[in-house]
C-alpha cells in the first residue's frame, strides 16, 4: 500500500501539520459512487475517536510541550485521566487545572453538525475560523487523532523560559534512550500495521525541536537503515539576520540550524529546509493574498499547501512515484540531498507564463541576507520537480511550452485543484470563499544550497576566532565548532557550482585575522 508515517516535532512544524491533515481530510468523499483522487490508506489508519465510532486517524507522531495541545487532549481522552495512579494505593491529593475551553470553531463546527442532523437537506453555511481567536495549533483541527500519536513532553521552566528555548534545545531531548523507547513502541507499532512503508515525513522546529531530531534520527537509522525520509526542518528566525558572534540569543539558533542540518544531510534521504516566515520578503509572490507574516496560523498555511501539493504525488492514484523515485529525480548522482521548496500561491486565472510570472515562484528555502556571503550569485539548477494544480488543458500546454525551455527542464506533475477546507484563513484578497484554488509548487537542487551552508560556516568561524561565549553557553567545545566548520565549508563546496569560489572567501577570512 506504499503507507508513509508522519512525525510532527515542535509548534510551528504542529501548525503546518494541522492545516496539512485538514486538507488530506478534505480528500475524502461521502457520496455514493464517488471515487476519492488518493489513497487514503497511505496517510490514515482506520481506529475509534473517543465515542467508540470507526474513524480515520491519521498515521502520525505528534511532539510537543504540553501546553501546546490546548483542548485537544480533550477531546481525545474525554474521560480519562492523564495520571496513571493504577500502581498507587496509598493516600492522595489531586489539583487539577481548569479544562481549557474548546475553540470557537470547534464549538460552531459542533452546533452545525446538530443543525444538519435536525434539518437534513438544507444547505448550512460554512464555518470559518477567526484568525485573532486562535490559540493553539489544535483549534482548527478537522481530524482524530489516535491516542498513541500523541507525545506530550514536558513544559519548560520558568527559568528556562525566562533564558530562551534556544538554550535547551540541545539539552532537552539528548535522552537517547527515551528515543529508543519511542521507536520501540510508537514507531514500531504504526511502522509493523503497514503492508509496504515507503518512507518517514517529518517537519521539526530546528530552533527548539533541532536535539529531539538529530536524537530521533539516530535511533530511527538503527532500527531502519534503509528505509526513505523526506524532511523539512523549519529553520529559526534568526536565519536571514547579520548576525555576529556577540549576539548570543541569534548566534545560538544560527549553530541550532547548522547543527540540525549537518545532521540531517548525513541521514535523510531528501531534506528541505524552511526560513522562517519572519524572514519572506514582502514582493510580487504576495501579490493576490491578504496575510499577516507574524501569524503562524496564516504563514504555516501557506507553507502546507506546498508541502501538501509536493507529496500529493506520494498518495495519489494516478501517480506511480513515492519518497524514493522523488529523490532519484532530485539527487541522481547521490550526493544532493538539499532541496528548496518554491510556490505560487494562488495561480490566478490569466496567467501568462514569463520570467515576470516566474519571479511569482517564490524560494521559500533560500538564503539571502545575513551572513550569507555571494548573495548576487547566479543560481545553477541542477534538478527541479514541480507539481501544478488546477490548470485546464490549454493552460498546461502553454506551461510545458514555457519550462520546456529551461535548463534542465523540471519534471512535472498536473494534479487537481488545492482543496480549501473551512479552517482555512482567509488569504485570499476575494471576501467571497473559494472552495478550490489553483498553485504551483516545486523542488530543486541548486547552487542556491551553497549559499546556506557558507553563511553558517562564516558565523561558526567568527565564533571561533573570537572564543565566543556561546560555543560554552550551547555546551560545545572548541574543537566541535572547529570540526563543524569544516563540515560546513565541504558541504558548502558540494553544492557550489564551478564558478563560485567560497573556500577562496574563507581563506580570506582567515588570513585577516591572522594578521
Amino acid at each position: 500500500m506504499k503507507e508513509i508515517l508522519y512525525i510532527q516535532a515542535g509548534p510551528f512544524a504542529n501548525f503546518i501539520g494541522q492545516h496539512f491533515w485538514n486538507t488530506q481530510e478534505s480528500y475524502f468523499t461521502y457520496a455514493e459512487g464517488e471515487d476519492p483522487i488518493v489513497f487514503h490508506d497511505r496517510s490514515f489508519r482506520e481506529g475509534l475517536n473517543h465515542r467508540g465510532e470507526p474513524t480515520f486517524c491519521p498515521r502520525v507522531l505528534i511532539f510537543d510541550r504540553k501546553s501546546h495541545f490546548g483542548a485537544l487532549s480533550d477531546e481525545l481522552y474525554a474521560g480519562q485521566d492523564d495520571a496513571d495512579t493504577s500502581q498507587w494505593d496509598g493516600g492522595m491529593v489531586q489539583y487539577r487545572q481548569d479544562p481549557i475551553p474548546k475553540s470557537d470553531y470547534h464549538t460552531r463546527l459542533n452546533e452545525e453538525l446538530a443543525e444538519s442532523d435536525e434539518h437534513q437537506g438544507n444547505k448550512q453555511t460554512p464555518v470559518t475560523v477567526d484568525a485573532s481567536n486562535v490559540r493553539f495549533w489544535s483549534d482548527y483541527s478537522r481530524v482524530y487523532y489516535h491516542p498513541r500519536s500523541i507525545q506530550k513532553l514536558p513544559d519548560l521552566a520558568d527559568w528556562e523560559r525566562s533564558e530562551g528555548e534556544w538554550q535547551s534545545s540541545r539539552e532537552a531531548f539528548a535522552n537517547h534512550e527515551h528515543d529508543r523507547e519511542i521507536m520501540e513502541n510508537e514507531v514500531r507499532l504504526f511502522a509493523e500495521e503497514c503492508d509496504a512503508l515507503q518512507g518517514i515525513q517529518l517537519t521539526s522546529d530546528c530552533n527548539t525541536f533541532g536535539g529531539f531530531t538529530d536524537a530521533f534520527f539516530a535511533a530511527f537509522r538503527d532500527e531502519y537503515p534503509k528505509l526513505p525520509s523526506l524532511t523539512f526542518p523549519l529553520l529559526s528566525n534568526a536565519s536571514n539576520l547579520p548576525v555576529t558572534a556577540e549576539e548570543e540569543q541569534n548566534a545560538a539558533k544560527l549553530i541550532n540550524d547548522a547543527l540540525c542540518m549537518r545532521s540531517l544531510e548525513a541521514v535523510s534521504t531528501i531534506n528541505v529546509p524552511l526560513q522562517h516566515p519572519s524572514t519572506w520578503k514582502r514582493a510580487e509572490w504576495l501579490d493576490g493574498l491578504n496575510i499577516d507574516l507574524r501569524s503562524s496560523y496564516h504563514t504555516s498555511a501557506l507553507l502546507a499547501t506546498h508541502i501538501e501539493s509536493l507529496t500529493l504525488p506520494f498518495r495519489l492514484k494516478s501517480s506511480p512515484h513515492d519518497i524514493l523515485s522523488l529523490s532519484s529525480l532530485l539527487n541522481a548522482s547521490g550526493t544532493l540531498s538539499i532541496s528548496h521548496l518554491s510556490g505560487f500561491y494562488p495561480v490566478p486565472p490569466t496567467v501568462t507564463w514569463s520570467r515576470d510570472t516566474e519571479k511569482r515562484l517564490y524560494d521559500l528555502s533560500a538564503a539571502r541576507e545575513g551572513n550569507a556571503p555571494n548573495s548576487q550569485a547566479r543560481v545553477t539548477e541542477y534538478a527541479r520537480m514541480q507539481v501544478s494544480r488546477g490548470f485546464n488543458s490549454a493552460e498546461y500546454e502553454k506551461y510545458d511550452e514555457y519550462f520546456s525551455d529551461k535548463s534542465p527542464a523540471p519534471f512535472s506533475i498536473h494534479a487537481p485543484p488545492y482543496p480549501t477546507p473551512s479552517s482555512f484563513p482567509p488569504l485570499f484578497a476575494s471576501s467571497d470563499p473559494v472552495e478550490k484554488q489553483r498553485c504551483l509548487s516545486s523542488l530543486s537542487t541548486s547552487t542556491a544550497t551553497a549559499r546556506l551552508f557558507a553563511s553558517y560556516a562564516t558565523l561558526v568561524q567568527e565564533c571561533i576566532d573570537r572564543r565566543a561565549d556561546v560555543a560554552t553557553r550551547m555546551g560545545l567545545e572548541f574543537d566541535e565548532l572547529r570540526e563543524l566548520k569544516d563540515d560546513l565549508w565541504a558541504l558548502c563546496d558540494r553544492y557550489a557550482g564551478p564558478d563560485e569560489e567560497w573556500r577562496g572567501q574563507e581563506e580570506e577570512v582567515l588570513s585577516e585575522d591572522e594578521e
